[in-house]
């Protein structure tokens, strides 16, 4: 990996704390760090294009709130802004993402995204209704289809 392409993923990850912990309050600093990603980005035009699959992952997470899977004490701005974060490093720092076969990323994105939302639970920036063990399920299987699609339509996307 490129030394950007290392600076990209571990502020992503700080990001991700940031946006998880801190929640809404700090939603200007998460939104201020996405700024600095486009300062610094050697793929400004792509990165703009692939921005729509943020509505993709924004509109699951929706899904999910409406159907009781999630509950949250007031409108998570916060996760917005990371499905922003989240699909800006598919083509930077989760690149290599796209010499997984369809079944492993289906794997992969089975334990990372729901992983990723029961961290999100434990440090209280959403609750599960359903409990821990069938909210576990259904975003394991969402998730296994979830991160191929993104994978390939981010291809796709900085690829035009």
């Amino acid at each position: 990996m490129s030394k950007w392409q290392w600076t990209q993923l571990l502020a992503f990850e700080g990001f991700w704390l940031l946006a998880v912990a801190g929640q809404n309050p700090w939603a200007w600093l998460t939104a201020a760090l996405l700024l600095v990603h486009f300062v610094f980005t050697p793929s400004r035009a792509a990165d703009i294009r692939v921005l729509l699959l943020a509505a993709l992952g924004m509109a699951v997470d929706g899904l999910l709130t409406v159907t009781g899977v999630f509950a949250f004490s007031h409108w998570p701005l916060w996760l917005g802004l990371l499905w922003v974060g989240f699909v800006l490093t598919l083509g930077h720092s989760l690149v290599w993402l796209r010499r997984f076969s369809w079944p492993l990323l289906a794997l992969t994105g089975a334990v990372a995204g729901a992983t990723s939302y029961i961290a999100g639970w434990q440090l209280q920036a959403v609750a599960l209704p359903l409990g821990f063990w069938p909210s576990l399920m259904i975003l394991a299987l969402i998730w296994a289809g979830l991160l191929p699609l993104l994978v390939r339509l981010d291809q796709r996307l900085r690829e035009r």
